[in-house]
């Protein structure tokens, strides 16, 4: 059931022989290097649900998702480029929900104006996109299979960057390009999917198969013997970001990527999956690789990066699409959307709050006092944490550990003792910008 049997049999489109062709011309020219980078998006479409029993239940255990107001998120978020040009979208994996091929037709459809003026969609899958058997449509109390996305689907819906591509592996839906005269962009499929639709659930880990792999070492062998900057964007992490939350997260074979990526002197990787922001230099100081996450665009507070390129930099600002302006620009009426901002927050936050009572309830505690401001404390870590605002100086780390809030949580729940740890303990690089000064 290996992925690289389904895919010589489903992939569709020319594959190139070879990574790196010098003839090749860049893909895009050199007057504008701004890209944005978004990730686990977890679009569902509209039609696919009727907001019923059965979905207000999806709503409740999504984690802090707004499954609401999604295609006008995403809306907001288009019309935004349209005015700002970036010469490319670049979407890290998690694109749908759950894999449903109705939710990526409708989501190549909210995206289509941006061919109109010249804006690619340069697309990777995550582990939910690809023959996930949780693909489902929701009607009232019930919830019934739907068709599942396939390989040939994704390069169906999102085809720009296996159009634009210098290479294709023919192993995965892995592809690579060049972007300019200075840097190839590459994009790794860390995945593992069955070879059909299936009814299980989608597969959390990752890795990088040994054929990716070989295939991945041609593209940097030739980025290092003409001289160009390897950039590499998947969906799964190559570091830990937090020392309690990283079984499946980071690919099982890290060590090995990290190495080769290390050899050919990658600078940078983007990735997503753990739905927080955060910026980190290689934690084992064993290179000097720095992975870049961007907080998932489903969440508080619909957040994207803007990286830009120039011969001798590379740098990244974390940015947000301001729906509440949208709304009123657009004339919205509904409330949600003219104060999406803190519909957002409020969504997440509650999200944090109901793991602190769930947590306390289980221990059996039911003193409000006790209750409220510990879930107060999670909820806002958690927020905090998640939008790449954890970069406590010693003396707030300090205060927040003296709160009677925080007392409570070590007192009666030591999981969330260390979470709260965890959370508040950024001190490797700041999450919001970064330049990176090329030799």
């Amino acid at each position: 059931m290996k992925k690289i049997l389904m895919l010589l049999l489903t992939l569709t489109g020319v594959v190139l022989t070879g990574c790196y062709k010098e003839a090749e011309k860049t893909a895009f020219d050199s007057k504008n290097n701004t890209f944005w980078v978004a990730t686990d998006i977890h679009f569902i479409a509209p039609s696919l649900h009727d907001d019923g029993k059965e979905f207000q239940f999806i709503k409740k255990t999504a984690a802090g998702k707004d499954l609401d107001y999604q295609q006008e998120a995403l809306t907001a978020f288009i019309d935004k480029a349209k005015k700002v040009k970036p010469k490319a979208i670049i979407l890290t994996g998690d694109l749908t929900l759950n894999g449903e091929k109705q939710s990526a037709k409708e989501m190549a459809k909210i995206f289509s104006p941006l061919q109109k003026i010249g804006i690619k969609v340069l697309a990777i899958p995550g582990n939910h996109d690809i023959f996930d058997g949780w693909a489902r449509k929701y009607s009232g109390d019930t919830k019934k299979r739907i068709a599942q996305i396939s390989p040939a689907d994704f390069k169906k819906f999102f085809p720009d960057g296996y159009n634009l591509a210098t290479s294709v592996d023919k192993s995965s839906l892995s592809y690579a390009l060049k972007i300019n005269k200075k840097y190839d962009f590459i994009f790794l499929d860390t995945n593992e999917y069955p070879i059909q639709p299936s009814r299980a659930q989608p597969h959390t880990g990752g890795q990088i198969t040994k054929e990716t792999l070989t295939w991945l070492k041609e593209c940097l062998k030739g980025a290092q013997n003409n001289k160009r900057i390897p950039i590499v964007f998947m969906h799964h992490n190559l570091f830990i970001h937090n020392p309690l939350v990283y079984k499946g997260y980071v690919l099982s074979n890290a060590q090995t990527l990290k190495s080769l990526l290390a050899h050919y002197h990658v600078p940078i990787v983007f990735s997503g999956h753990i739905h927080a922001q955060d910026i980190i230099k290689d934690p084992t100081r064993e290179t000097d690789i720095i992975e870049v996450v961007t907080s998932s665009f489903a969440i508080a507070d619909h957040a994207y990066g803007e990286l830009k390129l120039t011969p001798d930099n590379i740098s990244y600002t974390r940015k947000t699409v301001d729906v509440d302006l949208w709304a009123k620009e657009n004339k919205k009426t509904a409330k949600d959307l003219r104060y999406h901002n803190t519909y957002l927050k409020q969504l997440f936050l509650k999200d944090g709050e109901r793991l602190a009572y769930q947590q306390l309830l289980d221990q059996n505690i039911r003193n409000k006092s006790i209750l409220e401001p510990a879930a107060n404390l999670i909820g806002e870590v958690n927020y905090n944490y998640f939008t790449g605002q954890d970069n406590y100086s010693l003396k707030k780390r300090t205060q927040l550990k003296k709160s009677p809030a925080y007392k409570e949580v070590a007192k009666y729940t030591p999981f969330l003792q260390k979470y709260v740890d965890s959370a508040i303990n950024d001190t490797n690089l700041p999450d919001q910008k970064l330049r990176i000064k090329l030799k």
